[in-house]
């Protein structure tokens, strides 16, 4: 699986690639989509344009599970500007995919699930109904979904002493300050389904994931596509390395794929596929 995850992030994080504004926008677009039906799968597309008729896309693959509650995993593939955007957000994508590929097109989980990749994340959209994220939030019937997770920049990790920051000093108290792990943020509508997610994860590796649900809001609690789900009254969970508190190659051009912990990536896949099978 690394290596499966190091190639697709080789080959995505290129500058100007992934730039929803670029001139290879569309030639991203159809790799993505190829890629997906390369590992078997049937792929939905939601598709919308802007005023000057540029064309944008989710693409979405639905397992049909025993229940129609439904989870929805996603992760955005547009990146900042010209920036490879490694970490931001080709760790996710390739994750994603990995998911995808651990997974038997065939099986019939518990639940539902929607995996999501998403456009448009990045400025200008950020915050706008032109988010892919909004556009497909909009479309759903919240009374079935469970929980929405959010993949945000899941590839950057430190055992260096000093490598963790926080948006509030007190967390470096609760969390320690080696960027070894991963958080994931929820906001108190999503408490009871977001712990279900990181408990089930925590039965992997219980020192790989942290969580972060505070009664206060704080600067980067909302700042993916999560924000959308609550914004419909949606449970859902971010999971992240914390992007700039970490990661310094946030929105440069240093965010390259060589930055990235590969076996990091893979336990995140294999947790979240382990999490998809579960009775």
């Amino acid at each position: 699986m690394q290596d499966y995850l190091s190639r697709i992030v080789h080959e995505i994080a290129v500058s100007n690639y992934r730039n929803a504004n670029g001139e290879r926008w569309y030639e991203f677009m159809e790799y993505l989509s190829a890629e997906i039906e390369t590992l078997g799968y049937s792929v939905e597309v939601q598709s919308w344009s802007n005023e000057s008729g540029r064309i944008f896309k989710n693409f979405i693959v639905r397992l049909i599970g025993k229940s129609e509650d439904t989870y929805v995993l996603g992760a955005h593939y547009d990146s900042f500007e010209d920036t490879p955007g490694a970490d931001d957000n080709a760790s996710a994508v390739a994750v994603l995919l990995g998911v995808l590929k651990s997974l038997n097109p065939s099986l019939v989980p518990k639940y539902t699930w929607e995996f999501v990749f998403y456009a448009c994340e990045e400025p200008p959209f950020f915050g706008t109904e032109n988010m892919g994220s909004y556009y497909h939030a909009s479309h759903l019937n919240p009374e079935r979904i469970k929980c929405m997770i959010c993949l945000e920049m899941v590839g950057y990790f430190s055992e260096a002493k000093n490598s963790q920051e926080y948006p509030f000093w007190a967390l470096n108290w609760w969390f320690g300050n080696r960027g070894n792990f991963l958080l994931g943020v929820s906001n108190s509508a999503s408490r009871k389904e977001a712990r279900n997610v990181l408990k089930a994860l925590h039965t992997c590796h219980p020192s790989f994931y942290k969580n972060l649900l505070l009664p206060f809001p704080i600067s980067g609690l909302d700042w993916s596509d999560h924000r959308n789900y609550w914004k419909f009254g949606i449970p859902a969970l971010m999971l992240t390395d914390t992007a700039m508190f970490r990661n310094k190659n946030y929105h440069t051009l240093g965010d390259l794929p060589e930055t990235l912990n590969y076996g990091k990536m893979a336990l995140l896949t294999s947790d979240l596929v382990a999490f998809i099978k579960m009775e």
